[in-house]
Formats: structure tokens, C-alpha cells, sequence
């Protein structure tokens, strides 16, 4: 189930409707957040950034430009990382930023390696949330700090959305912001601090539903094929969109920093 869930989840914003629908912000916030999140974590100009789950590299671009930073990203696709670094270079940022693909469960880095971990919208997908931030944990230098920006649980979760595809969108993994902080200690991270971001979660739906009209007409009786014979059906989303409607999720900052010691 574990690499299914990742296939599927690096495969899942591949797909033309979801690119369709999101556009070019891939997490809650877009921009904006990701420079309120370096803010929390203090990128600074020749800081060593790691960008894990990277996707096209938006996140990294905004970093280098904003801050000055030098960013490596890290994605479970490999088409993402050759669109991300292509961009890189039309842009003019390759001695900046570069991107290589690899699983954050085993991140292809040296410890002590990294002054900042971002993580955007991601680790409440991976299946083994806890070796994800063992890893990140092991590759920031003593001192360095983590932040990632997720989505969070405010209600039960519907057992019809636990499922993989509850997984992919980033509810069925979510946890509570305690949940985050409490996973954040177990990992070794210490001033570990949290702040509501809730309204990029809302905004983020504002604006799908703007692009699609309405949801169910847009949709119409067709399934979403996350991998080959595996189907999702209009009803199963329709579902997802009305509990983060519904204040069944939030979204949040967090950051931490791994001790010194």
C-alpha cells in the first residue's frame, strides 16, 4: 500500500483536470505562504534549503528570488523534476536551485547537510510519517529548523474518506495540530510552535470552484483514474469538497528545530 499511495499521490497532480483546476498553486496559499513559512524558519540569504515533495518548483523559485537562499528540491516524480529543473533554467536560476527525485522515507542527502526543511502540503501524505521526519531531522544541521504547512483535522474524518484517495487529497493522513506537534517531538525537534492558516484552505476551494462552476456539473458521471483500474468516483470527491466546506479541516503552519546538542 505504501508505494501505491505514492504513485498515486505524485501521480495525482499530473493529472490534466487536477492541473486544470489548481492551476499554478499547488498548495493552499500559493506564494504568500511559502514566504510567511521561510519568515517562521528565517531563510536568509545563502541559507541551504531543502524543499521536500518539491512538484514543479514553484516553492523553490519563490525562495531564491525572495530571500537570496540556495534550494535543493526533492520529489517522488522524476517528471517533475526534469519540468522543475527545465524551469530553473529558463528562468535563469540553475546555480540557485537545482532539483533531483528521490522518496522523502530516504532522502538522498548527507546528514547535516541542510540549515532549513520546507515541506508544503505533503507530509500528511507520506505513509511513514515518522521515518519522513526522522530523515529530515537527520539531514538539517544542529541548529537548523523544519517548517511545513498541512492540512489539518478539526473533525472525524467520514470513514468513506480514509481511504486512499482520502489520502491523496491530504485528508485521510491529516492529523490534528497537536497530532503535528506531538509527531514534530517524537522526532527530536524541539520549539516546536504552530499557527492557523485556515483561510488558504478556504480561498484554495474559492478558487477551484470558481474554475470548475459548479462541481457537480463540471464533473458530470465521470470517475478520476488515479492509476490504471483504479477509479474514484464524482460522488467520492463531491464528498471531500463539502467536509473541507464544512470545517472538517483547517490548515496550519509548524515549525521546529533540531537541538544543537
Amino acid at each position: 500500500m505504501d508505494d501505491r499511495v505514492k504513485s498515486c499521490c505524485a501521480g495525482f497532480y499530473e493529472l490534466p483536470l487536477i492541473q486544470s483546476l489548481l492551476g499554478d498553486q499547488w498548495h493552499p496559499g500559493g506564494p504568500a505562504l511559502t514566504r510567511k513559512l521561510a519568515g517562521a524558519v528565517l531563510v536568509g540569504r545563502g541559507s541551504r534549503v531543502l524543499d521536500v515533495a518539491s512538484g514543479h518548483g514553484e516553492s523553490a523559485r519563490v525562495l531564491s528570488q525572495h530571500f537570496g537562499c540556495h534550494v535543493t528540491g526533492v520529489d517522488y516524480s522524476a517528471d517533475n523534476c526534469t519540468h522543475a529543473n527545465a524551469m530553473a533554467n529558463e528562468t535563469g536560476l540553475t546555480e540557485k536551485i537545482h532539483f533531483v527525485d528521490g522518496d522523502a522515507e530516504d532522502l538522498p542527502f548527507a546528514e547535516d547537510t541542510f540549515d532549513v526543511v520546507i515541506c508544503e502540503c505533503s507530509l500528511c501524505v507520506f505513509p511513514n510519517r515518522s521515518t519522513a521526519l526522522d530523515e529530515i531531522r537527520r539531514v538539517l544541521r544542529p541548529g537548523g529548523r523544519l517548517g511545513i504547512s498541512d492540512v489539518v483535522v478539526n473533525q472525524a474524518i467520514p470513514l468513506s474518506l480514509q481511504d486512499l484517495f482520502g489520502q491523496v487529497l491530504c485528508i485521510g493522513g491529516a492529523l490534528s495540530v497537536d497530532g503535528y506537534r506531538d509527531a514534530f517531538a517524537a522526532a527530536g525537534f524541539s520549539s516546536i510552535r504552530s499557527r492557523d492558516a485556515s483561510t488558504a484552505l478556504n480561498d484554495m476551494i474559492d478558487r477551484i470552484e470558481r474554475r470548475a462552476g459548479n462541481m457537480k456539473e463540471f464533473l458530470g458521471t465521470r470517475n478520476l483514474e488515479l492509476q490504471p483500474g483504479w477509479l474514484v468516483s464524482r460522488s467520492s470527491i463531491v464528498e471531500a469538497r463539502d467536509f473541507v466546506r464544512n470545517g472538517g479541516v483547517g490548515y496550519a503552519l509548524i515549525t521546529g528545530r533540531k537541538p544543537r546538542d
